[in-house]
């Protein structure tokens, strides 16, 4: 099932992944392992929409896609580390 355009934010995305965590007990490390696909301590634009088919079963445009890397990526690379997700998933600051 696609996310539709309407009312979907990054914000929205990442409050699903959160509640991902959640309900499968995973840590943001497990997460990230996960979707890294190639292991090279990065998640890629095509790694973090198939992690995130595979994980909530939503399908996101490379827009979408695009969006999530852009909000996420603090040192700009194009590209999603740990610490990156760690922060951006955390509920503390």
């Amino acid at each position: 099932m696609a996310m539709s355009d309407e009312g979907w934010t990054v914000e929205a995305a990442l409050a699903k992944l959160r509640e991902a965590l959640g309900e499968k007990g995973m840590s943001v490390g497990d997460m990230f392992a996960a979707f890294d696909a190639d292991s090279d301590g990065t998640i890629n634009g095509p790694e973090l929409h198939f992690g995130i088919k595979d994980m909530l079963g939503d399908v996101l445009s490379p827009a979408h896609i695009s969006d999530i890397i852009v909000a996420l990526d603090a040192n700009e690379d194009n590209r999603i580390d740990l610490e990156e997700l760690r922060s951006s998933l955390s509920e503390e600051e």
